[in-house]
């Protein structure tokens, strides 16, 4: 493998010396006392912000207001991917002043080839992997383990979130940091591109963020900068893959004192409106309901500047978007979806698990909550309580109390140990309640142990309690060149996190995955070359125990390249079987096609090797389009969703591309496609087939306001289950009822659209429409039916003190 990366050698491109020195006319930075200026490079990373009671600033992007003069300045970018430790390919100036009650950063970002520079006018939150930004990394308590993320794209708009260790990215473990993207905070900032690069002002309130109540406070802090055209990343503090924490590779601010958070109260009246409509088929128009309306109303409470009370009543949890369509026609265990609901997402840190012990869209309908999160020392808590209301549609609604506690101490440098209980009791004879504890030990700065042990005890008014346990043990190692990870989760039948998402109950299961990097030199046409090998295993829970054999096994072995300007392939070969016992198809009988049924036997050795191939490429050099594909071609098994167990071998393909286009800075255009099938080995009949093609445009008209339209189309087929010996229907049968195990066939397609205004979070308008409907076969469109409608809008305004 080695030879075959000296083959590449001479296609190598070393970065110019003088790219430096061929840019555009810059403006000064003006003349500066040494200890003034902070260079990463050099290992200046002990920076003492100057304090100007009230600078006068002007937050537009220009740079041009006198108080600049007096402000830090950091210097000295280098790259961290995907070389490690060069000079930063572009030079990056970043300037640095607080106030009385606020944190100012100034940047000069500059650029070569400012035409490059890859920029949308946007939606807030949604740039992250498309346009070139600053990301600002604020460790405001000094812990090492959690920190606000504070990006801005090259126009100023805005993207935030948390940054928290432990957490797994949202592309997944080893892609991306872990930040959880959701929550939102108030904040101003403003960007111009210019013909030497680009500039940004931005501005942090004290108010908007936590810190330790204290007189005298440091901090944490990085400053990136990504470069998408051709996938650079660099930083200030310089990084490096060799340690598991890249907090505490972090800058510092030293020399805060007396920081003014001062009174914090926000107060935040929704008004929404629905008119809800049902297609009559008999006379071909809409029965639409009256317009109806609700009030909510939340309100936020800074207790001390590290504890704040939050508190709702009948909080409106609408989203202006839908989730996208998964295919789900094979999918045996439950999907997980994130959390975008605002009341929620304070305190999110806190109740962040490697493992969903909690998650809070199990809280479907609240009626009222309330919430108490924050960090005094070494200690975090938090808790969280509301009332729920669910039930069937005709049926009572019922309103379950949840309560949700969690607490977490910071050990050593890095490392936490914390505990978790969980209360959703509709009654005294109906309730689920869970208790756990977990530790994440750091080692030598890039080895990794996370342990989460618990247990739960659920009752229902039919049957008597039942108590369950659950266990997950996670090692990881960090490096630049080899990464390695092992998790082992066991579940035992009887536990139920009734306030999260546990997918597979029942189950123990082992994964490990092995990588190693070989890092091309700076300028390479191949900057990343990765080898890595997967294995997952599972086994019943009690047969874990027993030392038997697994039940299903998927090992995987794939090569990564990364090419220059941003273009990564992926090439994966994959190989799995399945090992079911007889008593898991208890239940499960063949029509004999004589009014009777007779016991369904698997033939478990067609499930004993199942192969399969798959890639993905990905491309973000081009301005304009970019995009993504996932394909692959492999044997699976058709399963039973109620049962759980595979039936017979299918052998299809399925796909997931997705083509972003961005014509203009306004307007942008994603186009996506996911499919599916499986076509039966025993007689070359259809299985199964699911496409769902999403197509979303949106002209952003400025920072706040935007239109937006989204068609999907979900067309999801399953044929009914048959014996792949004799070809004759399956039947379930309980207590001497049967029913045959049918399928079902859907073409939904549904259309949205949404004129949003929402120039700070929290203060919004939106006024939207959405149809649903249904065809009569998959993309025909020959006779579309209407099914529902809807009209919605929401007035809502963040009163801030």
């Amino acid at each position: 493998m080695i030879a075959e990366l000296a083959l590449l050698a001479p296609l190598t491109l070393s970065v110019p010396q003088d790219v430096l020195s061929d840019r555009p006319a810059r403006p000064d930075p003006g003349d500066r006392a040494a200890a003034a200026v902070y260079n990463g490079m050099e290992g200046q990373l002990d920076v003492v912000p100057p304090r100007l009671a009230s600078p006068e600033i002007d937050i537009d992007g220009r740079l041009d207001d006198p108080a600049w003069s007096e402000a830090a300045l950091l210097t000295g970018f280098s790259q961290f991917d995907p070389s490690e430790g060069i000079r930063g390919t572009q030079e990056t100036e970043v300037l640095l002043l607080i106030s009385e009650d606020a944190v100012y950063f100034g940047v000069r970002a500059f650029d070569d080839n400012p035409g490059g520079i890859r920029a949308t006018l946007g939606e807030r939150d949604t740039f992250y992997r498309t346009d070139d930004y600053i990301q600002f990394v604020l460790d405001t308590f000094d812990d090492q383990r959690q920190a606000y993320s504070i990006v801005v794209n090259p126009y100023g708009v805005q993207q935030d979130g948390l940054w928290i260790e432990g957490r797994v990215g949202r592309f997944g473990r080893n892609f991306g940091p872990p930040i959880d993207w959701n929550p939102d905070f108030v904040w101003d900032s403003e960007g111009r591109v210019e013909d030497w690069g680009y500039a940004l002002e931005v501005k942090i309130p004290f108010k908007s963020i936590r810190f330790p109540e204290s007189a005298d406070q440091e901090g944490g802090l990085h400053v990136f900068r990504k470069i998408q055209r051709t996938g650079f990343d660099e930083s200030w503090a310089p990084v490096t893959k060799d340690v598991a924490n890249r907090l505490t590779l972090s800058g510092s601010l030293s020399g805060l004192r007396d920081l003014e958070r001062g009174l914090f109260l926000e107060l935040n009246p929704v008004l929404t409106g629905t008119r809800q409509g049902t297609y009559d088929a008999g006379a071909k128009a809409f029965a639409r309901e009256p317009v109806s309306g609700e009030f909510g109303f939340n309100a936020k409470y800074g207790l001390t500047s590290n504890l704040t009370l939050d508190g709702t009543y009948n909080p409106d949890f609408s989203q202006v978007e839908a989730d996208a369509g998964q295919i789900a026609v094979n999918e045996r265990f439950a999907l997980f979806y994130e959390e975008k609901r605002p009341f929620f997402l304070e305190g999110t840190e806190i109740f962040t698990m490697p493992k969903n012990l909690v998650y809070t869209r199990s809280i479907i309908n609240p009626v009222a909550g309330a919430k108490l999160s924050g960090k005094a020392g070494s200690f975090q808590l938090g808790y969280l309580g509301a009332v729920d209301e669910v039930g069937d549609s005709g049926e009572p609604a019922r309103r379950p109390v949840v309560n949700l506690l969690r607490a977490r101490r910071d050990l050593g440098s890095a490392s936490t140990l914390g505990m978790v209980y969980t209360d959703r009791t509709t009654s005294g004879d109906e309730y689920n309640r869970v208790f756990g504890f977990d530790g994440r030990f750091v080692m030598a700065r890039r080895y990794t142990l996370t342990v989460i042990g618990a247990g739960s005890r659920t009752a229902t008014p039919d049957d008597a309690p039942e108590a369950g346990s659950y266990l997950s043990l996670q090692f990881e190692r960090a490096s630049p060149t080899l990464t390695f990870n092992l998790d082992l989760e066991d579940v035992a039948h009887g536990f139920d996190a009734g306030s999260g998402l546990i997918p597979r109950v029942g189950d123990t299961r082992l994964q490990s995955r092995l990588e190693y990097n070989f890092r091309g030199e700076p300028g390479a046409l191949v900057e990343q070359f990765r080898p890595g090998f997967d294995a997952s295993f599972f086994w019943d829970h009690e047969s874990f125990w027993r030392r038997e054999v697994f039940e299903e096994a998927e090992v995987r072995y794939g090569v990564t390249t990364s090419f220059r300007n941003n273009i990564t392939v992926l090439l994966a070969a994959t190989a799995r079987r399945y090992d079911f016992r007889a008593a898991d198809y208890d239940g499960l009988f063949v029509d004999d096609g004589r009014g009777g049924e007779v016991p369904f036997v698997a033939d478990q050795d067609p499930f004993g090797l199942l192969h399969g191939v798959g890639g993905f490429f990905w491309v973000n050099s081009w301005d304009v389009l970019r995009g993504r594909v996932r394909w692959g071609y492999s044997q699976d098994a058709v399963f039973d969703l109620r049962y759980g167990v595979p039936i017979e071998v299918g052998t299809g393909w399925d796909a997931d591309i997705a083509m972003y286009a961005y014509p203009s800075r306004h307007l942008s255009a994603e186009l996506g496609l996911r499919y599916q099938n499986l076509v039966r080995q025993s007689d070359g009949t259809l299985a199964l087939e699911a496409l769902i093609p999403r197509i979303k445009t949106q002209y952003q008209f400025n920072r706040a306001l935007f239109l937006r339209a989204i068609v999907e189309y979900g067309a999801q087929m399953r044929h009914g289950l048959v014996d792949p010996v004799t070809g004759r229907p399956l039947l379930s049968c309980r207590s001497g009822d049967c029913s045959l195990r049918s399928g079902s066939d859907a073409n939904d397609f549904g259309i949205e659209t949404l004129l949003s205004y929402e120039p700070t979070p929290g203060t919004v308008f939106f006024v939207g429409y959405s149809r649903q409907m249904e065809d009569t076969g998959r993309l025909r469109f020959r006779d579309v039916r209407p099914t529902a409608d809807g009209l919605f809008a929401k007035v809502s305004y963040r009163f801030r003190r």
